[in-house]
């Protein structure tokens, strides 16, 4: 096979992967973007009473230690969201994150501590 045939075969199998995977990730946030909109009603409280209620509420399974968010406060959460957007505005400024698991799980830590270089002075207000 002349070189550059190789070099066009070899294109064409690049692209046609590249293809292929844009379909995936495609597929992905379109499966990501079709959580249905939910009517929740949570009351701003600890962090384990307000995801045992989205819990109700969703239908969803959710994991978290308990002992790693019993501190944590919530937000109240009202209206027609879907549970990416619930638990968004649930924890903000809360301190808490989560992540989808699987389509119908998610799981809820503290958000990990940001770095502060050592030997810089604190700023100046």
């Amino acid at each position: 096979m002349p070189a550059g045939s190789r070099t066009t075969s070899r294109r064409s199998a690049i692209y046609r992967a590249l293809l292929a995977l844009a379909g995936v990730v495609a597929v992905s946030v379109g499966h990501a973007s079709r959580l249905s909109k939910l009517a929740f009603k949570i009351a701003a409280g600890t962090a384990p009473e307000a995801l045992a209620e989205f819990v109700r509420q969703s239908g969803f399974q959710v994991l978290f230690d308990f002992d790693a968010v019993r501190s944590f406060s919530t937000r109240e959460v009202s209206g027609q969201l879907d549970p990416g957007e619930a638990l968004s505005r649930m924890f903000e400024g809360s301190g808490l994150t989560f992540e989808f698991i699987n389509e119908r799980t998610i799981a809820v830590h503290p958000r990990p501590p940001t770095a502060t270089p050592l030997g810089l002075p604190p700023e100046k207000a």
